[in-house]
């Protein structure tokens, strides 16, 4: 399954280099979105997975809230949209690190360092991203001023 992950890796590589140009950003949307696929499955075949139905879910309430908003907002707010969108990723990261920990706590077992280290990674990295995208947000939405925060 490693191979999996390669081959996702650079459809993630090669999809970004397509988003860089007008004439191949779709076609760059199609590569990274084959190569999440990918990677998506091989986990899921890999991986242990308590629940393929939260995973369902999950999926199916993304759909739902994700499509209809892709769909209806116009252009020109589609920079909005994105830092929604990775606002919300962001806060899924660390959320998830956060569980994550608690759940090592929950079990018994004091994580090594080890296992400290990217947790505390993910959850710095996805908080910063969840609290600047909105701020981007509302700054592009023009809820807060467009000044630097101090």
């Amino acid at each position: 399954m490693n191979a999996a992950y390669i081959v996702a890796f650079v459809l993630f590589i090669l999809g970004i280099r397509l988003l860089t140009h007008p004439s191949t950003a779709r076609r760059g949307n199609i590569v990274a979105a084959v190569g999440m696929a990918i990677a998506v499955a091989a986990t899921l075949l890999t991986e242990e997975v308590g629940d393929y139905g939260l995973i369902a879910l999950g999926i199916a309430l993304g759909t739902i809230i994700g499509v209809p908003a892709a769909r209806q907002v116009k252009m020109t707010a589609m920079p909005q949209m994105v830092a929604l969108f990775n606002g919300v990723g962001g806060g899924a990261v660390a959320l998830i690190s956060w569980a994550e920990y608690r759940k090592g706590l929950y079990d018994g077992v004091n994580p090594e360092l080890e296992t400290l280290i990217p947790i505390l990674f993910a959850a710095i990295i996805g908080s910063v991203s969840f609290w600047g995208s909105n701020i981007a947000f509302g700054k592009l939405q023009g809820i807060l001023p467009g000044k630097p925060i101090q």
